[in-house]
């Protein structure tokens, strides 16, 4: 009933001894009747024995002067906070119990869960003076005791009331959770559903009087059981937001100094190196002629043994402090998880509300809708969640407005005249894939065109030669609507670019298919979490920068030629499409890098579908980092999505990809850049390269098509024996730990192959250890190269040794570029 995180403690607990028990359900539940149904007055509670609630409406225990004061006395503000999260949970439950009774109206245990609910918060709503939310609560009551006895109460028109007098429940907790007291008037509310129990029990005030007397029955003197399944009280715990945020957001601070012990493990290893070196220089100082006059060969001597002491014990140090840098790794890593699962809630919390959004939309729209709901116990970072939740309602009202036609239309168009309405979640890795699937009408395009022309898009000419997809993705332009009348509730192109724009700032992508008379779907691919952002590190202007690698897609090394240039700047060819080619230190406006380099890099990112490359002073390295929020005047900017902070401290902005493209959209000064122009290899060397990482595998690409040779990327061992299948290759760069089949068994297969077992190769990993390199060296790999220490020119040195040189390596760029993973 709860959701996580939470303990729900029974209302008969909290007002044990101290609940005004004014009607025969309430003294029934307490356990006070009487053997022959006549019902005594308990607690000093001066209600009528056969009235609901005193003449006045208030709501207020009438007794004896002491128990008033005694009950106004308490301070009941103290207990405001969790009866609005016990409150919100009851609703949902009345919401979800009277959505089920709807669609299947002899559903006892709907009509049971309806009754305990109703029945709890009157009690929890009578003990803290919330007379408007407990007298609507008992109306609730008296309607589901009649519809027990006679389910022709609940028609249509009835469903209506129920679900308007949650909402006005539901709006006066809001107002409680924001520190409204104000009560509301709900004599129009009340009057209405005691008219439905019997049109004579809607008095002048109101209130209804108590049905199981006024119908001379016995109200049985237990509820029904409440339903299995519930969580019992010792496994939760109410914990408040703000604690729990303070702890999510001091455990990024704990990563980021195992970050920088990883820094400081580096320099010490540097110092003892260099300690080392110094020790080694002294021994050959004393071997020098002349050395052994006047005793300089003994101080030598003793300085070389101080030193080599000194570097033996840094030795040790530095293996016991490796040893309690995994060891602070490993725990804090699991204390990363512990605190991104803290922060994780299913997608129920939003889901649960569709089910009423849909009924609501479908009558407003007088359709018929069927919808289903698959994933719901999926989890999403909280702050997803929160952010998703009025773009998922955007979808599902396009959905059943624009998309599901009417029943007369679809029984016409051979459809049922109920539509299908799809909503579906699931994870894939470190993403949540949310599909919204409808079988309606589906985007005509000719229409789209049509609108297009009608908002001055562009020439009816020009969009006869725009694709399906260029179409579609007018859908999100604001304010644009294929419809030329609007109604109240959609219609009017609010809605859909938001859509993309939220889920484009939470680091997401949402796609549209849509097949005419079949219907659309809608794929939101979102973050599994907002903790923590895996990036690549660029540089730009002398400052460094963060791009999400998930909007990363080639990194080029481009040769200084001149390329094409359009009206709109320069461009470069990136597998048969020309996209533009802007400087990212002139978007950002920081001073130009030196000019005269031979090579450039290029970035090319993806945008919405839409790629472009970006000029870089430098690519260094991709990096899992802590993803921090902007606060202040920079939270409204558009240029950064966000910051992260490096292991050595620094802080480095992580850069909004869709702000950066249409920026460069915009920009119309953009300066000339050299051109690609590679050179024609007659005889290239052919490399592949097996990489599951895009950055890794792409800079190890473009070094060796910079250095002259032919290569490609194959992403695990099994895509590359298909590669290596269907032409020739001289040479196999190969990472170890990758998908369906890993670098060591794509080696051996080589080996044993006749055709393949005398191409070289190489295997470039982060595993270190002496065992892994044996075991490289005994699958038949000719070199190993370490990520850690991997940079281009110890590539290429080893790529020569075990081909050759490539068509032309004169020209090789000298930027040395790190690759890191696994």
């Amino acid at each position: 009933m709860g959701s996580r995180g939470t303990v729900r403690v029974a209302p008969s607990r909290v007002g044990r001894g101290g609940a005004c028990l004014r009607d025969p359900r309430a003294r029934a539940d307490a356990g006070v009747f009487s053997r022959g149904g006549t019902w005594r007055s308990v607690l000093g509670c001066g209600c009528s024995r056969r009235g609901g609630f005193p003449p006045d409406g208030s709501g207020q225990a009438r007794g004896s002067p002491e128990r008033a004061h005694a009950m106004s006395a308490l301070d009941s503000s103290a207990f405001i906070g969790k009866f609005v999260e016990e409150a919100r949970d009851r609703l949902k439950s009345l919401s979800g119990a009277l959505l089920n009774l709807e669609q299947a109206p002899s559903n006892d245990d709907a009509l049971a869960e309806m009754f305990r609910q109703a029945h709890s918060l009157k009690g929890s709503a009578l003990m803290l003076g919330l007379t408007d939310m407990s007298q609507v609560a008992h109306h609730l009551e008296d309607l589901f005791v009649v519809a027990k006895r006679d389910p022709r109460v609940l028609d249509a028109r009835a469903f209506d009331l129920l679900f308007g007098a949650l909402d006005v429940l539901s709006t006066r907790v809001e107002q409680l959770a924001r520190g409204n007291s104000e009560p509301l008037d709900i004599e129009e509310l009340c009057r209405k559903l005691a008219s439905l129990v019997s049109p004579s029990a809607a008095g002048p005030d109101g209130s209804a009087t108590g049905i199981a007397d006024a119908a001379g029955e016995t109200v049985p003197g237990s509820l029904p059981a409440p339903p299995a399944g519930l969580p019992t009280l010792r496994h939760s715990l109410r914990v408040s937001v703000e604690k729990l945020e303070g702890l999510t957001n001091l455990a990024p601070e704990l990563i980021i100094q195992s970050l920088k012990a990883s820094e400081r493990h580096g320099e010490l290893r540097r110092l003892e190196a260099t300690l080392s070196h110094l020790k080694d220089r002294v021994r050959e100082a004393r071997l020098e002629p002349g050395a052994a006059t006047n005793g300089v060969a003994t101080q030598l001597g003793e300085y070389a043994d101080t030193l080599g002491s000194i570097s033996r014990q840094m030795r040790e140090f530095l293996a016991n402090f490796s040893d309690d840098r995994v060891r602070l790794n490993l725990i804090t890593e699991e204390l990363r998880q512990s605190v991104i699962e803290l922060t994780m809630l299913p997608l129920s919390t939003v889901f649960d509300a569709f089910p009423r959004a849909v009924r609501d939309l479908a009558r407003t729209f007088d359709k018929e809708v069927v919808l289903t709901i698959r994933g719901r116990e999926t989890e999403l970072d909280k702050k997803i969640i929160e952010q998703i939740a009025e773009p998922l309602i955007h979808l599902l009202r396009n959905a059943i407005d624009h998309g599901i036609e009417s029943p007369g239309e679809r029984i016409r168009g051979g459809k049922p005249p109920a539509g299908e309405l799809l909503i579906r979640a699931e994870q894939e890795g470190n993403r949540i894939i949310v599909v919204m699937r409808d079988d309606g009408r589906g985007i005509d395009p000719v229409e789209l065109r049509a609108a297009a022309v009608r908002h001055r898009i562009a020439p009816a000419a020009e969009l006869e030669r725009w694709t399906t997809e260029e179409l579609l993705d007018l859908i999100f332009e604001p304010g644009f609507s294929t419809r030329v009348l609007t109604t109240d509730v959609s219609g009017r192109g609010v809605g859909m670019d938001v859509v993309r724009y939220v889920v484009g700032r939470l680091g997401g992508a949402v796609r549209i298919h849509s097949e005419l008379k079949r219907g659309t779907t809608v794929v939101l691919d979102l973050p599994l979490s907002l903790a923590l952002l895996r990036v690549v590190l660029v540089e730009a202007g002398g400052e460094l920068f963060a791009i999400p690698t998930a909007t990363v897609r080639r990194i080029l090394h481009l040769a200084a030629r001149g390329i094409p240039q359009l009206q709109q700047g320069p461009i470069i060819d990136v597998d048969g499409e020309a996209i533009p080619l802007t400087a990212l230190g002139a978007l950002l406006q920081l001073s130009p890098p030196p000019t005269g380099a031979a090579y450039q890099t290029a970035l090319v990112a993806d945008s919405r579908g839409s790629r472009f490359a970006l000029i870089v002073d430098a690519v260094h390295e991709e990096q899992e980092l802590v993803f921090k929020e902007l606060r202040g005047p920079l939270r409204n900017q558009r240029t950064f999505a966000g910051a992260a902070i490096l292991g050595n401290g620094d802080i480095v902005p992580i850069l909004d990809v869709q702000a950066l493209f249409e920026l460069a959209v915009r920009s119309t000064a953009m300066d000339a850049v050299p051109a690609i122009e590679r050179r024609p290899a007659p005889r290239p060397g052919r490399v592949l390269v097996v990489e599951d990482s895009l950055v890794a595998g792409e800079l190890q690409k473009n070094i060796l098509l910079a250095a002259g040779y032919e290569a490609d990327i194959a992403h695990d061992g099994v895509e590359a024996l298909e590669l290596l299948r269907m032409k020739e290759w001289d040479l196999v760069i190969t990472d170890v730990d990758m998908p369906r089949m890993d670098g060591f068994e794509l080696t051996a297969r080589l080996r044993a192959d006749e055709r393949d077992r005398d191409i070289p190769v190489i295997i470039v990993t982060a595993r270190d250890s002496l065992d892994d390199r044996r075991r490289g060296f005994e699958v038949g790999a000719d070199a190993y190269v370490m990520k850690r220490e991997f940079d281009q020119v110890q590539l290429l040195d080893t790529v020569r040794r075990l081909i050759g040189h490539g068509t032309d390596s004169s020209d090789a760029p000298p930027q040395s570029v790190r690759v890191v993973g696994s």
